[in-house]
């Protein structure tokens, strides 16, 4: 079986015996990370919500990447020169289970960065679509689906993080082993849920630091 677009999140669910029920502590706790904003990123912040928050489901896929996400990140000041990066429109493909080939093109993960910028060790993938679930661009199964490569490529039993984004709309996922967990819908346009985004975010250089 070769996976090319569409990538199918039942297929996937049934081809990798994915179960959405199991222990979801890894995704509570990551969810319920908490910060203080320094003046200078509540100024950005503010500037970030006030710029995007009635534009944010009319933004095609470049604009959104470009007038939000980046801000986003940066504000969740991520990077660590090194060690962490935040990469764009990456490629990855792994052969799963000795017979499972999945090629998928990645909108943006953090990952340990090689030399001359490329990324190593995979920990966030996010992907963003402007058009409904169902879709033949599904973005939770191109999320998955890049979460179950770097399980492969890492191979070291450790959570993979996730998000995927329609419109306005967030979702934050975890996978490890075959347990996969979807938190509740995150709004970008209403002030509280787009500052608990960019915690959310923020938390992910903690979490690879630890490990």
């Amino acid at each position: 079986m070769v996976e090319k677009h569409p990538i199918d999140l039942s297929l996937l669910a049934e081809t990798f015996d994915i179960n959405n029920r199991g222990d979801c502590q890894h995704l509570e706790k990551w969810l319920t990370s908490s910060y203080v904003f320094n003046d200078f990123e509540q100024t950005l912040f503010n500037q970030v919500y006030e710029k995007t928050r009635n534009d944010v489901n009319y933004f095609n896929e470049e604009e959104l990447k470009i007038q939000l996400i980046a801000f986003l990140f940066f504000l969740a000041d991520i990077d660590i020169e090194g060690k962490i990066k935040v990469f764009y429109e990456r490629p990855l493909t792994a052969i799963l289970q000795e017979k499972h080939k999945i090629s998928v093109v990645v909108d943006c993960m953090v990952a340990t960065p090689m030399r001359f910028n490329k990324p190593k060790l995979p920990y966030f993938f996010l992907q963003e679509f402007k058009k409904g679930k169902g879709d033949d661009k599904d973005p939770e199964a191109q999320m998955l689906a890049a979460m179950l490569v770097a399980q492969h490529k890492n191979d070291d039993g450790r959570p993979v993080y996730g998000s995927f984004l329609i419109g306005s709309n967030w979702w934050f996922t975890t996978l490890i082993g075959q347990e996969y967990c979807l938190s509740r819908e995150f709004n970008a346009s209403n002030r509280t849920d787009l500052q608990q985004i960019v915690f959310i975010l923020r938390r992910l250089k903690e979490i690879i630091l630890e490990n």
